[in-house]
């Protein structure tokens, strides 16, 4: 469906709404995590052009695409929320409240405004898991959003403090009725904000982590405001990890709460939705070397938590008493390029019952787990199972835990177009380059071993994350590439050599 078709059918949607008036009751279907959206750069893709937005929905029993028109970018953040329907109301990137169309709605504007505001905004917010839609049964015509901002002092505030900003939503009249007004504000981690009911159900328990330390807010958010602010000291110090740092959820049982980062493990913990207090804490050693991005997610019968690195996916059982025998890597990367490594980042569980994973930044791709309640390789992890019409940056969707007393989580009747070809294009050309000395210090060498490359070329070094680190053309070499490498961070990279015929070769090496 285009772009002018969306349009239409919304318009009839919200023709019905003014005919039979618009009601968000917390019925079981609640469809309002039914649309996810994804896409940077503007305008539209198409098979020329794989840049602009895209809407994912699981409505109508089937996954779908709908491409769309938008002048600014989901690249990390990625938020939205519909109607009991499935059907999409609003969406923001962190930077402003937009409609089903994209477009600002009145006031919805510089949300979280400062001085830096102009940096990344309004294209986008470079925060992962850092904002949620929040909707109340006791106000069906009022919506909240609640958002991190990355650095406060752009705020007139202070360095390296962050602040949740509130913004309030008048569904009926389609308009914030209020924005900028910070409940919280501390040394908090750049992402991981999440939230769930309470048991009173009119009202949440919303969870961020503060940094450098082994503590969490957790506070009690109504259609009033914060009722109650707890800080609690359980656990290991959080630690920063790259640009999407931790990522914190919870079960869909709504009995525990798991927080990953690569620096510290998976940390997972017992929490009590009547008082809001994490409690039985339990540590696995599940840590990735390098400054990167990662994340995690429960399984929908919540037996399983899934945890992702750049390089493999892990199960977790949280049945199995002996720790060591709890962990098991059920996928690993696979060395596909298209352009940039189809790595494993956060990840987010469908209201279809799957999990899906983010590939790296600048890929088409989520990775899919189809079978998330089974042990082991059984839950069948296929690399790049979703291919998107458009690449992604990075852009994970954050919703709160919409359905914790329902009898079911989520819907596995919900079909999926599984992408199940592998594109031998994009896979490594590893037996007609030769990277030595591996792994390598100061000084790295490229041969060409069977005299296919043709000059010239462009050679790039990439880590894990997408990020380029070194790029360079080359008009002549002799036998082998001499590339000086002592300004990289240690951890693994990737050489992509492009000739002048488009061909290109990959391989990766380790910087100690």
């Amino acid at each position: 469906m285009d772009h002018k078709s969306f349009r239409t059918k919304i318009k009839f949607k919200y023709f019905i709404i003014l005919l039979f008036g618009f009601s968000l009751e917390l019925q079981a279907q609640k469809h309002y995590d039914y649309n996810w959206l994804f896409g940077y750069g503007t305008g539209i893709p198409d098979s020329s052009r794989l840049f602009g937005g895209v809407i994912m929905s699981f409505a109508n029993k089937q996954i779908s695409f709908y491409t769309q028109a938008r002048e600014f970018e989901f690249n990390y953040q990625s938020n939205s929320f519909s109607d009991t329907d499935g059907q999409l109301l609003y969406m923001s990137n962190g930077c402003f409240v937009a409609d089903a169309f994209g477009e600002i709605i009145p006031n919805g504007d510089s949300i979280g405004y400062g001085r830096i505001w102009g940096i990344n905004c309004p294209k986008y917010q470079p925060i992962p898991q850092a904002g949620i839609f929040i909707n109340f049964s006791t106000q069906k015509d009022f919506l909240v959003f609640l958002h991190t901002i990355l650095d406060t002092i752009g705020n007139g505030l202070k360095v390296f403090l962050k602040s949740i900003y509130e913004t309030k939503i008048d569904i009926k009249n389609n308009i914030v009725t209020s924005k900028n007004k910070i409940i919280l504000y501390d040394t908090l981690y750049g992402g991981g904000l999440t939230a769930i009911q309470s048991s009173d159900t009119s009202k949440w328990w919303v969870v961020t982590a503060r940094n450098y330390t082994n503590e969490f807010y957790t506070f009690l958010y109504s259609n009033i405001g914060v009722e109650k602010i707890l800080k609690q000291k359980i656990g290991l110090n959080h630690i920063s990890a790259g640009s999407g740092g931790a990522q914190g959820v919870f079960s869909p049982d709504g009995k525990r709460y798991a927080f990953y980062s690569m620096l510290n493990g998976l940390q997972v913990f017992d929490f009590n939705r009547i008082n809001g207090e994490l409690s039985n804490y339990r540590l696995y050693n599940i840590t990735f070397p390098q400054n990167s991005t990662g994340g995690c997610g429960f399984s929908p019968n919540s037996r399983f938590v899934y945890v992702s690195n750049p390089t493999e996916v892990i199960q977790v059982d949280l049945l199995e008493q002996d720790s060591s025998k709890a962990i098991d890597t059920v996928g690993i990367f696979d060395n596909f390029f298209a352009p940039y490594p189809a790595t494993f980042m956060q990840m987010a569980l469908g209201p279809d019952c799957r999990m899906y994973i983010t590939a790296g930044g600048g890929n088409q791709y989520l990775h899919v787990i189809t079978k998330p309640n089974l042990k082991g390789k059984e839950c069948m992890l296929i690399n790049r199972g979703l291919k998107l019409p458009t690449r992604n940056s990075h852009a994970t969707t954050n919703f709160p835990h919409y359905r914790v007393d329902d009898p079911y989580p989520c819907d596995s009747t919900i079909s999926i177009p599984l992408n199940t070809a592998v594109e031998d294009e994009y896979k490594f050309k590893d037996s007609e380059i030769m990277v030595y000395p591996n792994p390598a210090s100061s000084i790295l060498f490229v041969h060409d071993l069977k005299r296919k490359i043709n000059l010239p070329i462009r050679l790039r070094l990439i880590d894990l994350n997408g990020k380029v680190c070194f790029t360079q053309q080359y008009n002549s070499i002799q036998e082998e590439i001499k590339i000086p490498i002592p300004d990289l961070q240690p951890g693994m990279f990737i050489i992509q050599i492009i000739d002048q015929d488009g061909n290109y070769w990959i391989d990766k090496f380790i910087k100690e």
